[in-house]
Formats: C-alpha cells, structure tokens, sequence
C-alpha cells in the first residue's frame, strides 16, 4: 500500500478512524492523507451582499476545517509517519471516493458516523454512500 485517505469531521469517531489509520499506515509504510470536506456554496446570481455573506460563510468554514484537520494530523503523528492533512470542497462520500478512484489512494478510511445526524436520517450517512461509491476498500471504524 502507498496512500492511506481517511476522513474526518472533528468527531469523535473521525478521530478514531485517523488514529487506527495511522497505525495501519505506519505499519505498511503508506503515506497517510487525512481529508476533511467543505460544502462549496453553489454561484447563483442574486443580491451581492447574500452572495458576499454566502462567501463569508464558505470561508469560515473552511478555516475552521484546516484548523481541525491540522489538529487530527498532529494527535496521529507517529515516528516514520508521513502525513498530509487537506481540506477538499465538495459532499463528503463523492469528494473521499475521487482519489480512490484514480489510483492515487489504496483504501479509504472513516468513522462509522460522523456529526450529521439529521442529514444520515434524510441522506444516509457518508460512511454508507462511500462503501457503495469506492473502488477500493473502505474500513469504517467502531
């Protein structure tokens, strides 16, 4: 194995999902990629000042998803472990599938669920869609 890609939200099950792919990681010698996503806010046209505040918005989120991406990639850190923390816009099961999907990730890794209770109820849980999207194995973690 080369890439190990797990996903995160800031959970408590994201961080045991990165903790356990550390360690598989660290013992094949993969490089481990932890990702966390952001919903984009679609360009639409309308009032400039709700367009600006949608901005606002999308980059609130996405400083708050670096800075707990960061702090999941150094709670794992591990000696002889290489680890690239990234922050992806896009639904979370689609945007954790790409990679797998063009070879560049051996297995993707996630928490069994993450903070959307309301949105598994009505969507399915991200953990759920990406065992059915991914090309490669995808180990949900307990």
């Amino acid at each position: 194995m080369k890439r190990i890609l797990v996903g995160v939200d800031g959970s408590k099950e994201s961080r045991d999902a990165a903790k356990t792919a550390a360690d598989i990681a660290r013992a094949t010698g993969s490089q481990l990629t932890i990702a966390i996503t952001v919903g984009s806010w679609p360009a639409t046209v309308g009032a400039p000042e709700l367009l600006a505040k949608a901005e606002e918005w999308v980059e609130k989120e996405r400083a708050a998803a670096t800075i707990i991406v960061k702090e999941i990639a150094a709670a794992v850190a591990q000696p002889s472990l290489k680890i690239e923390p990234i922050v992806v816009n896009g639904a979370p099961a689609v945007t954790l599938a790409e990679p797998a999907r063009t070879g560049d990730v051996d297995m993707v890794v996630v928490g069994h669920r993450g903070r959307g209770g309301i949105a598994r109820v009505l969507l399915g849980s991200v953990a759920d869609r990406l065992v059915q999207i991914s090309p490669k194995p995808v180990l949900v973690v307990r």
